[in-house]
């Protein structure tokens, strides 16, 4: 539970359909006796949460509270209970509108309960309701999750807590399925609100404490040992435990026995997690790709966050392959396209993106991503191109589901979204990716967007690996199910976990040697990767009682069910026999000897809004973002002038970058080709000074020197004479 505003929307009724909630008009501030305990444990790639809620009613007659939060889409909630005045309710899922009537029922009758669920049009948004909270009544609300920890292409993993809940942008207001239950503006601190956190790391070491994130260096040697941290955090932004893993280049395997209820046809079954980073031999790069970059230009993208947007479109323009097409789209609540239609990129199209890319602005009103999807699917591919989406947004929007469904239908196409800033929804950005066999990648305000963004260009001109399936080698009398069913997108180099469940009697004496192969297809080339493996028994540590790899195979079965769309029974049959909530089941539970008056009041608190404009928040974004602009901006300098072939031209702009006069770079020049001797300053200049940042500049490079490699240098070793040059 995150960031709750002390804001109470009083009702008369007792109502419980939400909509009703927009209607009220009367808003009184409230002084809470509250906090929120988050307990994390992270063991190697897997987050287990607690989360209390410590709330004391100030009222003098029984109420009906509701909370609203944000939770990761990924997260599998599997347990929730509250505790009031020493008596504790254990709340069990069921299919919702099942959920809703016990829950209904239950207040109307004067008993205490408790009902939790996803938001309706919103898998990352949970609202929690306390009916019939006994006056002057101490209350204490825990729920338990497991989440995988995202992991990059470098090996560093991000837990996160979701603090911030930006409003949802409403595509249809009139229509009433989509309405609105949260403050719409402003920024509002609750200065008797504690949040409290602690942490343990398993094997973590070196910790780094910052003001949004704590850094620890994870290493595999040390897996038995412990590392624990603990703080007060700040409110109104999100907080980040960032993992530098070392030592895991190693595939990680863990079998979870299931437990002895065998009435329970999920938890009862053994699961297997397996995590690797395959590498693919003669895997081809540079496949005629279209790019289309769609870059969010809402209101809230101002300040830091488009600045930011218009370095790294200065850098995806910059190292776009010249065998490309390519355009941009620019939305808000309206779109336009750079092109009606993708274009060759050379250097004419180069021009008219960069003068775009020059002017762009946050001028675009709200968050209304679906029109301009829709548009670039209504343009046929050509020839042999696929399609790369690049989607960068800080926004929340209300109908992920439709625009889910829209990408899962095309073919030939992938999806890569890029979520920046906090409250940015986690159920839009990595919904969409998974349905568009593309990558979800989170950018906080105080990250490099330009890194990330790069780093995802460079997978998405490699071949994409379709039609992939594994085949097990496990002990005599075992078969594997895959979790999910359908293997989601792999990446050449880049971490991949899956689950299968194993049936057949796992005995001990049957543990040893055993592997799984990964077959796809690249293009027309045959893929195979072998991964072996010894299969032996779990640890048992005090949370192997929680099921927690058995959790995340059913998460991970239930996303997979509801992008694909799935029956509804089967889903509700999978999340109740986990006691996992999905779309169409919820929490709830009653208290049956707490029978009393019957509340008079409905009390709506909302979790803190983060809104950028004309706040501190912003001031100190700008602040920092002219820092790092200052150590950067000779960086862009240099790459901005690059041509659309990946040469330089020796020009004054071109030497006054590179701190020299122009006649004095002409008269070092070993060759008579002028532009290959400034494109091999030019690199040269970048690997010097901007070690760093090589990430971002890793293809513009790439491309040089490919235009170099076509160009007779003299039998001379331009490379090397210009680096002595600026030694």
């Amino acid at each position: 539970m995150r960031g709750i505003l002390p804001v109470v929307k009083a009702c008369a009724e007792t109502q419980l359909d939400y909509s009703n909630y927009a209607e009220c008009s009367e808003i009184n501030s409230l002084q809470l006796g509250y906090r929120i305990d988050v307990q994390v444990s992270i063991n190697g790639l897997i987050a287990s949460v607690k989360s209390e809620l410590h709330y004391v009613s100030d009222k003098d007659e029984n109420t009906e509270t509701v909370f609203v939060f944000p939770l990761d889409s990924d997260a599998a909630v599997y347990e929730f209970e509250a505790e009031i005045d020493g008596k504790t309710i254990v709340a069990e899922v069921q299919e919702k509108s099942q959920a809703k009537e016990t829950y209904q029922d239950a207040v109307a009758s004067g008993y205490t309960a408790v009902y939790m669920s996803e938001a309706d049009n919103a898998g990352d948004t949970f609202r929690l309701k306390l009916g019939n909270l006994p006056a002057k009544a101490a209350a204490r609300l825990t729920l338990r999750y497991v989440q995988e920890v995202d992991v990059s292409s470098d090996k560093i993993g991000t837990f996160m807590l979701p603090r911030a809940l930006n409003p949802r942008y409403v595509p249809n207001p009139s229509d009433a399925s989509f309405r609105i239950h949260t403050i719409q503006s402003g920024v509002t601190y609750c200065p008797d609100f504690t949040m409290n956190l602690n942490a343990v790391i398993a094997g973590g070491t070196r910790m780094v404490d910052l003001t949004t994130k704590w850094e620890f260096d994870v290493l595999a040697e040390k897996m038995d040992e412990m590392i624990s941290s603990s703080k007060q955090l700040d409110n109104g932004i999100d907080f980040s435990i960032v993992l530098h893993y070392k030592g895991f280049e190693q595939p990680g395997v863990v079998l979870e026995t299931g437990s002895a209820d065998k009435n329970n046809p999920f938890l009862s079954t053994d699961v297997l997690m397996v995590n690797f980073s395959p590498n693919f031999e003669n895997l081809e790069n540079q496949v005629p790709c279209e790019f289309v970059i769609i870059i969010d230009c809402s209101g809230s993208m101002m300040g830091s966050r488009m600045e930011k947007a218009k370095e790294t479109l200065l850098l995806i323009l910059k190292s776009l392959p010249v065998n490309c097409k390519f355009t941009i789209i620019r939305f808000g609540s309206r779109f336009s396209s750079l092109f009606l239609e993708s274009s060759k990129y050379d250097e004419n199209s180069l021009k008219v993106a960069m003068q775009l890319q020059k002017n762009l602005q946050a001028d675009m009103g709200g968050t209304e991503i679906l029109k301009p999807l829709e548009n670039v699917f209504k343009n046929r591919l050509s020839g042999c191109h696929s399609r790369q989406i690049f989607l960068l947004t800080d926004g929340a929007v209300y109908n992920v589901p439709e625009l889910v469904q829209l990408v899962r239908k095309q073919k030939n196409t992938r999806v890569f979204t890029f979520g920046m800033g906090d409250g940015c929804s986690t159920e839009l950005i990595r919904d969409v990716a998974k349905a568009g066999n593309g990558k979800a990648t989170f950018v906080k305000d105080s990250d490099r967007l330009q890194s990330k963004v790069m780093s995802v260009l460079k997978a998405s001109i490699q071949s994409e690996i379709t039609d992939v399936t594994l085949t097990w080698s496990l002990p005599t009398g075992c078969t594997a199910i895959n979790v999910p069913e359908n293997v989601p997108a792999i990446f050449d180099g880049e971490m991949f976990i899956l689950y299968c469940i194993i049936s057949g009697n796992v005995e001990e004496s049957l543990f040893g040697k055993s592997s799984v192969v990964l077959t796809g297809h690249a293009g027309d080339k045959t893929l195979d990767y072998k991964m072996n493996f010894v299969l032996g028994s779990k640890k048992q540590t005090d949370a192997d009682n929680l099921y927690p790899i058995h959790r995340l195979a059913a998460k991970a079965s239930l996303t997979e069910m509801e992008i694909s769309n799935v029956k509804e029974s089967l889903m509700v049959s999978l999340s109740t026999t986990t006691n996992i909530t999905c779309k169409y089941t919820a929490f709830v539970g009653v208290d049956k000897h707490s029978k009393g008056i019957v509340a008079k009041g409905i009390y709506l608190f909302d979790i803190q809004i983060q809104e950028f404009e004309g706040t501190k928040f912003l001031e100190l974004q700008i602040r920092k973002l002219k820092t790092d602009t200052c150590l950067s901006s000779v960086m862009m300098q240099l790459i901005e002038i690059q041509a659309f072939d990946g040469s330089w031209q020796l020009t004054d702009n071109f030497s006054k970058i590179l701190g020299n006069t122009m006649e004095q770079l002409r008269r070092e020049s070993p060759v008579a080709d002028i532009d290959i001797w400034a494109t091999a300053l030019a690199v040269a200049f970048l690997r010097k000074n901007f070690l760093e940042q090589r990430e971002e500049w890793e293809m513009v490079e790439e491309k040089a020197l490919k235009w170099l490699s076509t160009k007779t240098n003299d039998g001379k070793d331009v490379l090397q004479e210009a680096s002595k040059i600026l030694s």
